[in-house]
């Protein structure tokens, strides 16, 4: 199976092998062109088809093999909650559904792409309520994603929101355990975007976006010592966001960037769970994408999330990597950056 996770700034792709067992056969990354995409939309289906080309020809340590895809829908543009409504019939239930959604949508309904899914919460509902899992895309998102993936020739299996893949592949697979996860909260740290979803029993009870990313560290680390963008990268993937460093200056002014982005995420998730019970807290944070490299963030956001263990998702958590035999050797932290295409790459694995 591929798993294509494409983003405004870059393509990542993830071929898997070995069935219920699977196995990492080959990957590719590949930068995307200033506004071929905008907030996840395609703007131009020919060229983002050329350059989705490219990328695809450029995997290592081999070339892809097969024709099966599962692609993303980013955050910004989608909708995942879980919605009481009363129990009835599947088609009953349907349209008990579309009614729930019109409460909590941020979109026009009529613009947008609806599925669910019930689920066997162990969290107690009110008599006569079912628990359902909806998500939902802008047509606008899917339609040219959709050209595009036609274009290359591609059997679609699924596009899934890309909570749905980071949680397939942090969490553990089998239905049991992940059914006992309490409580986590995973902060996916993008380049132009933060992603932040709580995991609870089996299911996403929340997802919500940040607008402030990698980027946006960048930036603020540049204007703050008047550097230029390219200066204040290099000097962003050497230095630590604690005090301990050598140049203390560039040190603090990159610890105040990481903690303005770490106090956006808190201020989101306390708008997010206020909305839940109580017994659906925050007990663990686990930090991924490529964010989650940068050395100290970790110890950063147990500074602001106090009380609350902070670790580093572990992409290696459902599949195996191919030994140096295989010409495919990619460290933990290089895979923080296909945590999303893993986890697409993973949609039809049976972990039972």
């Amino acid at each position: 199976m591929i798993g294509l996770d494409l983003s405004d700034k870059s393509v990542k792709i993830v071929e898997t092998k070995g069935g219920n067992n699977p196995v990492l056969r080959t990957l590719c990354w590949a930068p995307v062109e200033a506004n071929l995409l905008q907030r996840g939309v395609v703007q131009d289906v020919a060229l983002v088809t050329e350059a989705l080309n490219n990328a695809m020809a450029s995997c290592s340590p081999v070339s892809l093999e097969g024709r099966s895809v599962v692609a993303s829908i980013p955050e910004v543009q989608s909708f995942v909650r879980v919605l009481e409504v009363p129990a009835m019939s599947e088609s009953e239930m349907d349209e008990a559904v579309q009614w729930a959604v019109r409460r909590h949508i941020p979109f026009d309904l009529d613009r947008v792409y609806i599925d669910w899914e019930p689920l066997d919460a162990l969290v107690e509902s009110p008599q006569n309520n079912k628990q359902v899992l909806v998500g939902a895309a802008q047509r606008d998102v899917v339609d040219p994603l959709l050209a595009v993936l036609d274009n290359l020739g591609l059997n679609v299996v699924a596009l899934e929101l890309e909570a749905q893949a980071v949680m397939r592949c942090l969490l553990p697979g089998r239905s049991q355990d992940s059914m006992s996860v309490r409580g986590v909260l995973v902060v996916d740290l993008g380049a132009t975007s933060t992603n932040v979803v709580l995991f609870d029993q089996g299911a996403m009870r929340f997802t919500t976006n940040v607008q402030y990313g990698g980027d946006d560290l960048t930036r603020q680390l540049a204007d703050s010592l008047q550097l230029k963008t390219g200066a204040a990268l290099e000097m962003k993937e050497k230095v630590s966001v604690g005090f301990e460093q050598e140049d203390k200056k560039v040190s603090e002014a990159l610890r105040n960037a990481a903690l303005n982005l770490a106090h956006m995420v808190e201020r989101a998730v306390q708008e997010m769970t206020v909305q839940l019970p109580p017994e659906q807290r925050v007990r663990v944070i686990l930090l991924t994408g490529g964010g989650a490299n940068l050395t100290g963030i970790q110890e950063l956001f147990g500074s602001v999330f106090t009380g609350i263990p902070v670790q580093l998702g572990n992409p290696w958590t459902n599949i195996q990597v191919e030994g140096k035999k295989s010409g495919l050797n990619i460290s933990v932290g290089d895979a923080m950056h296909f945590t999303t295409a893993i986890g697409l790459a993973l949609s039809d694995v049976d972990f039972t």
